[in-house]
């Protein structure tokens, strides 16, 4: 299939995702956001992170996989990991029973500092109950083609038909239009100590009329 096709030119479709998708879905994952800022920051060295991105998304998702809320497109151009309401947040002891994998990712010195990270983005979290895109990833050779929109669409339907908020956070401010398009708004930054500037964005339920 050529890669010059849009989403809507291939009849492209999202699904749950199931473990079997793992792999694929890390590395779609990880091409999405090579020069993301935040992971860019938590992953400093340059030429370990290629082989480290795939091993963090696949952690993520193995974390986020028993929630049922991590979608794909048929062919894994797109991947958007969700947490349902009262799930955004993940309690230490999943740090401490996926250590191995997490100090395999980021280091024991690294690891201290991707907690500090994440103790102050998750300090702005939202606490009314709300569906968490905690990443959404498009392919890079699929950029730009409408595959994103397919994969975030079905989960906003879920929020929608539930009444419910969605509520994400981008770390980069070219994605903020993005993420407007599918009525997102940015509720303020976060900037991290000598790191990169973080926008968390609410998008207010969209029940059906």
């Amino acid at each position: 299939m050529s890669t010059t096709l849009t989403a809507r030119e291939t009849g492209v479709a999202a699904r749950p995702a199931t473990w079997a998708d793992a792999d694929a879905v890390a590395d779609t994952l990880a091409r999405a956001f090579f020069d993301d800022p935040l992971i860019c920051f938590l992953l400093k060295d340059e030429a370990k992170r290629p082989a480290k991105m795939p091993k963090l998304f696949k952690l993520l998702f193995k974390l986020g996989l028993p929630h049922g809320a991590c979608d794909v497109t048929t062919g894994y151009e797109a991947v958007a990991l969700w947490r349902p309401p009262n799930a955004w947040h993940i309690p230490p002891v999943q740090y401490v029973t996926n250590g191995a994998a997490f100090i395999d990712v980021f280091g024991f010195g690294g690891a201290l500092q991707v907690m500090g990270a994440l103790d102050v983005i998750e300090k702005r979290h939202p606490h009314e109950p709300h569906y968490y895109l905690q990443a959404l990833g498009t392919d890079t050779a699929k950029q730009g083609k409408g595959f994103g929109g397919v994969v975030i669409r079905r989960h906003i339907a879920v929020a929608d038909a539930a009444g419910m908020p969605c509520y994400l956070e981008s770390s980069k401010d070219t994605n903020i239009p993005i993420y407007k398009s599918f009525g997102f708004e940015v509720t303020g930054e976060i900037t991290l100590p000598n790191g990169p500037t973080i926008w968390p964005m609410w998008r207010n339920a969209h029940p059906a009329a």
